[in-house]
């Protein structure tokens, strides 16, 4: 009996064994290789990412390098993958360059001339040869590689068309080469986005005379921002930098959408809304017209606020384009419920009508429409669509 129970044990753990080995599979994210580079004489890492639809495709990428990508190659794959999803950014493709894992030295003050031969001649010449890439490239470094990326800022300011640097250091040494820069370049217009914690002592004293300096003598074409980032410590600040400096690039590619009534009055209203579009399909080649996300996102916004002239601009403005039949269903009914509730009936009967059209497997229109003749006191039509609601969720539940 004893044998039996053994054996029977022993096959359960190998049974058990078995299928986690079926289960268990290398999660490997990206490419990885090592570069001899003659320009450093050294072996260099590099991390590369390509978007989910890349062998699908003949599209060509923007490029973010990330410096000290044994770090941080990881954190700009993740933050490419959440901002794709919600539609936040493009895809693009990502290449963490890293530092030889015997050289401890990270300040790329030493020898920032080679390290930048090197990212030009021999990285960024590589991924351009060996993938399909615009010529849109954004550079991110943190700490002494935050300071490098200034400094490529100065000496190769067309390279990159972003300059993301958290909490960059030394930054003061490079003050008068920003100033230079921009002497020689006065339509200068890339984008630099930089940031320090509140308690970083000389890094934030160089970031802060970094801002005072642009602030008194940036190009008005130049995109810039600084961030003191409260409540982050040096440590932590090149998540949040890297996280703010990519959504800074793609400002306009988002569909736009506002919180409350008042954030869309503050930020222009339709005036604001329609030029953010045109902009939009400018720089990303979108349609000029406004999306079905904001249509409804304005629309919900006074309807929330419980604000019927509002609601009732939004809906003038917007119904002709056709919007609410593209609409989900849920958020299509509750548009034609905050016409019901302002007894305004001939909107919500047209709008449960072409619901029922679009939706004819959904009781949801039919008891809306028998909501609205309820209101009206006309009660046999109001029974009889309240009749087909029931009749129709009763055959979908058998």
């Amino acid at each position: 009996m004893n044998t039996r129970i053994l054996i029977f044990a022993l096959l359960c753990f190998l049974c058990i064994k078995s299928k986690a080995q079926n289960i268990l599979k290398d999660n490997a994210i990206g490419l990885s290789l090592t570069m001899h580079s003659k320009i450093l004489n050294d072996e260099r890492a590099l991390e590369i990412f390509l978007p989910d639809g890349y062998a699908d495709s003949e599209i060509e990428y923007p490029v973010l390098y990330i410096l000290d990508g044994q770090r941080y190659f990881l954190h700009g794959v993740s933050l490419q993958k959440s901002f794709v999803e919600f539609k936040q950014t493009s895809e693009f493709i990502i290449v963490g360059v890293s530092k030889n894992p015997s050289d401890r030295n990270r300040n790329y003050s030493v020898n920032s001339h080679q390290y930048l031969e090197h990212l030009k001649k021999e990285v960024i010449n590589y991924i351009d040869t060996d993938f399909r890439t615009t010529k849109t490239r954004m550079l991110f470094g943190w700490a002494y590689a935050g300071g490098f990326v200034i400094e490529t800022l100065t000496k190769e300011p067309d390279l990159f068309d972003v300059y993301i640097a958290a909490s960059p250091f030394p930054v003061e040494e490079k003050i008068n080469k920003v100033d230079s820069l921009f002497k020689e370049n006065p339509n200068f217009d890339k984008l630099l986005y930089f940031t320090s914690g509140t308690n970083e002592g000389v890094v934030k004293k160089g970031t802060a005379e970094l801002n005072t300096l642009l602030t008194n003598k940036a190009p008005k074409t130049i995109n810039w921002t600084y961030k003191e980032l409260e409540g982050e410590e040096h440590r932590s600040t090149p998540f949040t930098t890297l996280y703010h400096g990519i959504t800074a690039y793609f400002d306009y590619y988002p569909e736009l959408q506002f919180n409350t009534l008042a954030e869309f009055s503050k930020a222009g209203g339709l005036s604001y809304v329609y030029d953010y579009y045109k902009k939009r399909a400018t720089r990303f080649e979108f349609p000029n017209e406004l999306s079905d996300w904001t249509m409804f996102s304005l629309t919900r916004n006074a309807i929330r606020a419980n604000d019927y002239e509002q609601f009732d601009l939004m809906f003038t403005k917007f119904e002709k384009t056709g919007f609410i039949s593209r609409l989900t269903l849920n958020r299509a009914s509750s548009i034609a419920a905050f016409c019901l509730d302002n007894k305004q009936y001939d909107k919500a009967i047209n709008l449960y009508t072409l619901l029922i059209e679009k939706h004819p497997s959904s009781e949801i229109p039919l008891n809306g429409l028998g909501d609205v003749y309820t209101a009206l006191q006309k009660n046999r039509k109001a029974s009889r669509y309240f009749r087909m609601a029931k009749k129709l969720s009763e055959s979908v539940s058998d």
